[in-house]
């Protein structure tokens, strides 16, 4: 009969490594099996939202609704490259709307145009 070796043995932790936790990834605008990887809706809508503002301010757009409301209404300066960007992403409808307004912005008054982007129906 074989002994039985009373000291235990060394772990090796090449057979079971630890297991790492994974950060929940972002939500790309441009991903369309994005809304795959989060479970539930008011979540995927959140980030979807939070994700679309973030690119709109990059861009030099200001949100005018409310967080988690679609459609998101902007307010573009003239040259802003962000219906350039929006026009890339045929996911996302833009509509301009006719109405022209100002915004103050560093000590002067700066006409900007509005626009709405459907993020989800």
């Amino acid at each position: 009969m074989a002994a039985i070796d009373p000291r235990p043995s060394k772990r090796r932790w090449d057979n079971h490594p630890r297991v790492a936790r994974k950060k929940p990834q972002p939500v790309a605008l441009d991903d369309p099996e994005a809304y795959l990887r989060i479970a539930d809706e008011k979540q995927f809508r959140a980030e979807l939202w939070h994700q679309f503002a973030k690119f709109a301010r990059e861009l030099g757009g200001f949100i005018i609704t409310p967080p988690s409301h679609s459609p998101v209404r902007l307010q573009l300066v003239d040259g802003s490259p962000l219906l350039e960007r929006l026009a890339q992403l045929p996911r996302y409808p833009v509509v301009k709307l006719p109405n022209v307004s100002h915004r103050l912005a560093y000590g002067r008054f700066v006409p900007v145009r509005e626009i709405e982007v459907q993020l989800w129906r």
